[in-house]
């Protein structure tokens, strides 16, 4: 119970300085966009810590999980997040909040598309073609040398180190900004941000898809707010990414970054859910990437 007595304080915190700030002495309601917020057990901790710490902190309190937060920053009418940092996950949010998802199961089965998962089949591939089990589509050169040099390597037997003995998650996924930097001229390193690109589409096609079967409705568009570091090769994903999301049901799609903080969209989801009105400038708050037609 600590560490949710301890997420209540600084909430709290927070809470009281925005009261001091505009001079008032209650919140009508507050809007909690938390990872792990949609599970009932954890918003049922959540709540019952604010009764130990601050049982007035708001008249009302919504919590959902972090995805919503920005999807609500940038719509009113819901859309989509699909973040891929050090991990990967896709949801959409409708506008009356039916959620679908896709990804979000950690690098032991999932986060395919991610900083983790690109360092980690770009270590693959190259391990593969050394020891002849699998031959790499290019030349590993650039690549084996940029593993080497990056992770402080004198032979690919100390790779075990890496992922067993002194195993740093982060810094695996920070690999990721080398492949990037190679692609501009190593076509193996090129196809890793292609095949990224590739299954990060798949997971918008697989919630389009998932959201058709229930409606029989085709969308003309979608979307999609992108989070994660991984989106700063954009211009590599790209090819991928519309390879994999390509459906009949889905016609095109506007790929969009916040420019301001998630927490907006949280804000305007208490307000909803406490049947007060809360207007923010949408389209303000975010910075269109790019739009796809198909």
């Amino acid at each position: 119970m600590d560490g949710f007595i301890e997420c209540a304080k600084e909430l709290s915190k927070m809470a009281q300085e925005a009261k001091s700030q505009i001079n008032i002495s209650k919140l009508k309601a507050i809007g909690l966009s938390l990872s792990g917020g949609a599970q009932a057990d954890s918003q049922a901790r959540i709540m019952k810590a604010f009764e130990t710490v601050d049982p007035n902190i708001a008249e009302h309190i919504y919590i959902c999980n972090d995805t919503q937060g920005s999807i609500f920053t940038a719509s009113p009418h819901g859309g989509m997040v699909l973040i891929a940092g050090t991990g990967s996950n896709c949801v959409y949010i409708t506008d009356n909040e039916k959620t679908y998802s896709c990804g979000g199961w950690g690098h032991m089965i999932g986060d395919e598309g991610s900083g983790y998962w690109i360092s980690h089949k770009a270590i693959r591939t190259a391990l593969n073609h050394e020891e002849g089990l699998e031959d790499a589509p290019h030349s590993i050169v650039e690549l084996r040398k940029r593993i080497f040099d990056y992770f402080d390597l004198k032979n690919f037997d100390e790779v075990l180190d890496i992922f067993y003995t002194h195993y740093r998650k982060a810094h695996i996924a920070g690999f990721t900004k080398e492949v990037s930097d190679a692609a501009e001229t190593d076509p193996l390193c090129a196809h890793l941000l292609y095949d990224a690109g590739l299954v990060l589409g798949k997971h918008v096609r697989a919630l389009i898809n998932r959201a058709y079967a229930e409606t029989k409705e085709d969308f003309e568009t979608v979307d999609i707010v992108l989070e994660g570091s991984v989106f700063k090769s954009w211009t590599r994903l790209k090819q991928g990414f519309i390879d994999g999301v390509r459906t009949e049901h889905l016609k095109a799609a506007r790929l969009l970054r916040l420019k301001e903080t998630s927490a907006l969209g949280a804000a305007f989801l208490g307000a909803r859910h406490a049947n007060l009105k809360l207007t923010l400038p949408h389209e303000n708050l975010v910075e269109v990437l790019d739009t796809l037609k198909w």
